[in-house]
């Protein structure tokens, strides 16, 4: 026990050290998330999930500099997970918030100024091992059913998803994306992480409905891997999803 706490202790210190050491190291950004309210969806989780697409926006912005640098590490496979997470560290304020309508579909648009620092990303580091440690733990029923709690807290839900992913449970990962589908309806970052799984299954016209749908909900990256994909499996990408 006392090692126990002599390590988080020693980690503790490390982090706290790290952010004075680095303090002028932060990077401050302004970035747009835009959720597309599916059909009883409350205010309250279209903004929340708002907010998480533009602070995942500031991480990723950020952290390809810190990296650069070499204040951050790149983490390898991990990294999805523990970016994930640094959405709930880094400073952030809502500058403005709005709805609008465009033939009937309503869309949650936030702006937010956020601060990111290698500190972030240190804690983010360190939430991920606990949560590698706690489900490591699980019973096995809830390891199979692989609940979703209802807390809203998309960057903590999704981190589990790339966590499974990082250690190959194929079949997990699916059953949890499908509860993360309900939960956070219309979230263009369950369809890209489904895209990988349906690749891995060998299922290239799933992965392309797939990604068609993350492109469909603003996912820049699906939009590009759709444009730029031409054949997976000797499946043609280059049909229309709608073939």
């Amino acid at each position: 026990m006392n090692k126990v706490i002599i390590f988080f202790g020693s980690m503790v210190f490390f982090v706290c050290g790290l952010a004075a050491g680095t303090g002028g190291e932060g990077i401050e950004v302004e970035m747009e998330g835009r959720y597309d309210m599916a059909a009883g969806v409350s205010v309250e989780l279209a903004k929340e999930m708002a907010v998480y697409i533009a602070r995942r926006k500031a991480v990723e912005l950020a952290g390809r500099y810190l990296s650069d640098k070499r204040l951050i590490e790149t983490y390898a496979q991990k990294k999805d997970e523990i970016y994930s997470l640094a959405t709930n560290e880094i400073e952030a304020q809502i500058l403005a918030q709005h709805r609008s309508t465009n033939q009937n579909a309503v869309t949650y648009t936030v702006r937010i100024r956020a601060r990111v620092r290698p500190s972030d990303f240190v804690k983010a580091s360190l939430e991920d091992a606990r949560q590698d440690r706690k489900e490591a733990k699980a019973p096995f029923q809830v390891e199979m059913e692989q609940p979703v709690s209802a807390e809203i807290d998309p960057g903590r839900d999704i981190s589990h998803a790339y966590r499974l992913l990082r250690e190959r449970e194929w079949r997990l990962v699916m059953i949890y994306l499908n509860h993360l589908e309900k939960k956070y309806p219309n979230w263009a970052e369950v369809y890209m992480a489904k895209a990988r799984v349906y690749y891995i299954y060998h299922k290239p016209a799933a992965m392309k409905t797939a990604l068609g749908e993350a492109c469909r909900l603003g996912n820049e990256t699906a939009c590009d891997d759709l444009a730029n994909i031409k054949k997976v499996h000797e499946y043609d990408f280059g049909l229309s999803i709608f073939d």
